[in-house]
């Protein structure tokens, strides 16, 4: 599988949130930096996972939209030990969990019915829309 993005040197981006990694996407040419964070559910003892994209300027910090809104997306799931066998391991999900916010391909939730979810999840998505962000100068012309 052929990844969209590139990994480059980290010194560059002090801005960054702890325990945040920057990625460059190969098609926009954007930085995002990604994280995952994991903790236990109280009721189930299972593994629950979430991972977020921001896009981010040369230095680590926000970068915003017409609004002045950070561009971010997120993913949550809820693991169990079948699952992360079958996935090999917390490393592997986790890996998944960040592919699913940078837009990539998953072998996990790859199937029809998670394609919404995917799509949703995406920075690549939330950076299209955020080409649609700003006050509509004439709204009169709408109507």
């Amino acid at each position: 599988m052929t990844m969209a993005y590139t990994k480059p040197d980290q010194t560059p981006f002090t801005k960054l949130q702890p325990n945040e990694f920057v990625v460059n996407l190969t098609d926009t040419g954007q930085n995002v930096a990604v994280s995952v964070v994991v903790w236990t559910e109280d009721t189930s003892a299972n593994a629950s996972l979430r991972a977020t994209a921001r896009v981010v300027q040369s230095d680590g910090s926000n970068q915003v939209d017409a609004n002045g809104d950070a561009i971010v997306s997120a993913f949550a799931h809820t693991t169990n030990v079948v699952e992360l066998a079958q996935a090999g391991g917390m490393p592997a999900l986790q890996k998944q969990m960040l592919l699913a916010v940078l837009g990539e391909a998953t072998t996990l939730w790859s199937d029809p019915i998670h394609t919404t979810d995917m799509q949703n999840a995406s920075i690549r998505a939330s950076i299209a829309t955020a080409g649609h962000a700003g006050p509509v100068a004439d709204p009169g012309s709408l109507l």
